[in-house]
């Protein structure tokens, strides 16, 4: 542990200080390791941050340095800035305020109660049960007053933490027989700030409640500290804390892993199926070991219910899987819950590729569990970018070490991710529709693909996000607009954000694109234009590119079309987009290659696969 933060105090930039926080054991740092780990974070972090502000009624000095530090272990860099105690409101209204100046991407809004409104909750007990119906409207009309005004100011999306339901009501046990007592005016306030927000697009909950729950309520504030210093989390709390901000963090950033696979033997059930046979291996009631591993499927089949891809990854004979599968209906997870399967005897990281390579994701992307330490140190050695999880000895901890994962955080969960298995589904029969056409005309004129391009509305800002956050292989520039700066597109003149809608025979692709189109100076600039990898392949960008031209050609103050390509590791599929859709090159910089189409040149290209429906 000392070695790790020697390394991470002379790291010479950030990867450096993030490969050593990969050895500490976060749970052995004390305050003072964090505060000096994020001044070795500050030292050599530049360039593109997640930057985060802190708004408070009370004193939230030491938190940032946790948060910094988890940030930084998961390879994000993190900025900081604290408002003045008690200077929310101030921090907002002000223009020459420093949080505007810091222009954060996201801002964490923490109110005390007690501060807030010190007498009521002081004299909480002698009031009348209208008075604390009031004192509830109150306090929800306050916060929906601060966070109205962030919303106009800022570009940021808006974290409010909600309140601690007490560990000790001061009417004890009659609290809960109390009309209106302190425990059900906590929980009805809790549930007026979830229902008021969850419709809004930048706005977010953090659970405090369920937190301090988890950690124990009578330990979250140090009642010492907070008459000394106004501190109304204890140190201990802190990296719980952060924990919790670091998954806001990575769900608002987009930074959501796509699929999880998984070992079978010892993993999604107890044994060897080769040698116990499948009614041998341990799953299902009535059995301790059996039961965990129940408890652990259920929890494996919930995570697909966010929109997570599942894949299988095991040295076995398929044989022996299937028969596992079809003899042991008790298994929550099935066949068909599986988008990807690599069972054979090749070594896992092969698997692992021929997974990503199946699903046309990254190996980036794969989250990959197995309770061998041999083979997580391969898969390590040969993919380190794929994020693995060995399973501890006993099954009744696999839930445990499952949740505590951050990579399927997601800031919403919408249809498009609910529908991945059937998508996945639907992709293998367009393969095998391809396989069996002649040539490539006769496969997309098979496909029967129908689509639909309309102006994006406030509606459509979750899916936005998502495909600005996390389409990689065809995006043109991979600029990751926030959730603010897409909604301020939508109120701009001279943007025009739309969305493109996707069908084809074999059922509904959904929103699958999206472009950014800007008028300056006599020209139309495509600021940007991705699709879902899940669309590419069947030329969807050709008729998507005839619809920006001929936006073109009913622009009558516009004389050429503008656009740009910025390679990355992954974009390669784009990279000769514009050139196939008869842009002229103008030029080839570090940042990548210029375009030019002029408005006589705007002709569409052949594209007879693909309907236009309104």
């Amino acid at each position: 542990m000392q070695e790790a933060l020697r390394k991470v105090a002379e790291a010479a930039d950030f990867s450096q200080a993030h490969r050593a926080l990969l050895d500490c054991d976060l749970a052995r740092l004390s305050s003072g390791n964090y505060a000096a780990c994020d001044r070795a974070l500050r030292r050599v972090i530049s360039g593109s941050t997640v930057k985060i502000a802190y708004l408070s009624n009370f004193t939230v000095d030491l938190l940032p340095a946790y948060v910094n530090v988890r940030c930084a272990r998961e390879g994000l860099p993190a900025a900081a800035y604290v408002g003045p105690f008690n200077q929310y409101f101030q921090e907002i209204l002000a223009d020459g305020a420093p949080l505007r100046a810091f222009t954060p991407d996201i801002v964490l809004l923490s109110l005390s109660l007690r501060q807030l409104r010190p007498q009521a909750v002081a004299a909480f007990g002698s009031l009348s049960v209208e008075a604390r119906v009031a004192l509830r409207d109150d306090v929800l009309a306050h916060i929906e007053e601060w966070t109205a005004h962030a919303l106009r100011k800022l570009d940021a999306t808006i974290l409010i933490t909600n309140f601690v339901t007490p560990a000790r009501p001061a009417a004890g046990t009659a609290d809960l027989k109390a009309e209106y007592g302190e425990t059900e005016f906590l929980l009805d306030l809790n549930l007026a700030l979830l229902r008021r927000f969850k419709a809004e697009t930048r706005v977010h909950v953090l659970d405090l409640d369920r937190l301090a729950g988890l950690f124990g309520k009578d330990r979250v504030t140090d009642l010492r500290m907070y008459h000394l210093a106004k501190m109304e989390w204890s140190e201990d709390f802190l990296p719980v804390l952060a924990d919790e901000i670091l998954r806001h963090v990575k769900a608002i950033r987009g930074l959501t892993k796509k699929c999880l696979v998984l070992d079978l033997d010892n993993t999604l059930w107890g044994g060897v199926v080769g040698e116990d046979g499948p009614g041998g291996v341990r799953i299902g009631p009535g059995d301790p070991e059996g039961e965990a591993y129940l408890a652990f499927q259920h929890r494996i089949r919930a995570i697909k219910e966010r929109g997570i891809l599942l894949a299988l990854c095991s040295k076995n004979n398929p044989a022996d899987v299937e028969e596992v599968f079809r003899l042991r209906p008790e298994m929550p997870l099935r066949p068909e819950d599986f988008a990807v399967t690599a069972i054979g005897w090749e070594p896992k990281h092969v698997g692992l590729a021929a997974i990503a390579k199946e699903l046309n994701i990254g190996t980036d992307s794969l989250v990959f569990v197995d309770d061998n330490p041999a083979e997580v140190a391969l898969v390590n050695e040969f993919l380190p970018e794929v994020e693995t999880v060995q399973l501890p000895p006993d099954p009744a901890r696999f839930v445990e070490t499952l949740d505590r994962l951050t990579a399927f955080e997601k800031p919403w969960i919408l249809r498009e991710d609910t529908e991945k298995g059937e998508q996945y589904r639907q992709m293998r029969a367009r393969r095998a529709l391809e396989r069996q056409a002649g040539n490539l005309n006769d496969y997309l004129a098979g496909l029967q693909t129908k689509l639909r391009i309309r102006p994006a509305t406030p509606a459509d800002l979750p899916r936005l996000h998502q495909l600005f956050s996390k389409t990689n292989q065809f995006n043109v520039t991979t600029r990751r607009y926030s959730p603010g700066e897409l909604e301020a597109f939508l109120a701009t003149p001279s943007c025009e954000l739309d969305v493109v809608w996707a069908a084809d025979r074999f059922g509904e692709l959904g929103t699958i694109a999206a472009y950014l189109l800007r008028r300056a100076d006599g020209r139309l600039e495509i600021d940007s234009f991705l699709m879902s990898c899940r669309a590419m392949g069947r030329g969807i960008e050709t008729a998507i590119m005839n619809r920006i031209k001929a936006t073109l050609l009913e622009a009558p103050d516009c004389t050429e079309l503008t656009a740009q390509f910025v390679p990355t590791s992954k974009n390669m599929p784009a990279a000769t987009f514009f050139d196939d859709q008869g842009f002229r090159r103008t030029g080839e910089r570090d940042a990548g290659r210029t375009y030019v189409l002029r408005r006589e040149d705007a002709t569409p290209m052949p594209c007879a696969w693909v309907e236009m429906v309104e």
